[in-house]
């Protein structure tokens, strides 16, 4: 099955779908990550609230495990923070699509994979299973709700040095000695 495109139009409109579905769904609420988010979440968050940064933190270490294809992973390069950083300069609607998506993965990508628990909750192999489940469900919004916070979080860790060496990028020309002559 071929994906289709997915615009940060339909990535925000499919999100706040999600969203207004799920605030159908008895029981459940955008910041619900409980427990987990007091002693996990650091301080100086700017736009993500300490719920949506543990979930945001288990999915970059799903998407950018260390140890995969990179040496450094997401945790060691403190990628959920750098993400809530970017996410500074976005409009409301983009903010509100990210927890949109944030609450899909935490509630709805387990029980995709056939699990009954929070996606924060699960072990590395359980989330990578969550996410694969996400990738190739035949729901549409789950796909693309996948699609769209892999792109959020490879694209940030991409900006990370960290990255360079592995993809073969010698960092930014600006500045550097021998581009001046």
């Amino acid at each position: 099955m071929e994906m289709p495109e997915l615009s940060r139009r339909v990535f925000l409109r499919r999100s706040v779908q999600a969203a207004g579905a799920l605030a159908l769904l008895p029981g459940l609420a955008i910041g619900c990550a409980g427990e987990d988010a007091a002693g996990r979440s650091p301080p100086g968050l700017v736009v993500l609230d300490a719920s949506q940064w543990v979930v945001l933190d288990a999915v970059a270490d799903a998407f950018v495990p260390a140890g995969g294809a990179f040496e450094a992973g997401a945790r060691s390069v403190d990628l959920a923070t750098r993400i809530d950083a970017f996410l500074a300069g976005e409009r409301p609607d983009v903010l509100r699509g990210v927890g949109a998506a944030l609450v899909v993965l935490e509630w709805l990508a387990p029980l995709a994979a056939g699990r009954a628990a929070r996606f924060s909750t699960l072990d590395l192999a359980g989330r990578s299973a969550a996410v694969d489940a996400l990738r190739t469900s035949r729901i549409g919004l789950l796909r693309e709700v996948y699609a769209g916070m892999k792109q959020l979080c490879l694209f940030t860790f991409y900006a990370c040095d960290a990255a360079w060496p592995a993809i073969g990028y010698d960092g930014p020309l600006v500045g550097r000695a021998e581009a001046r002559g």
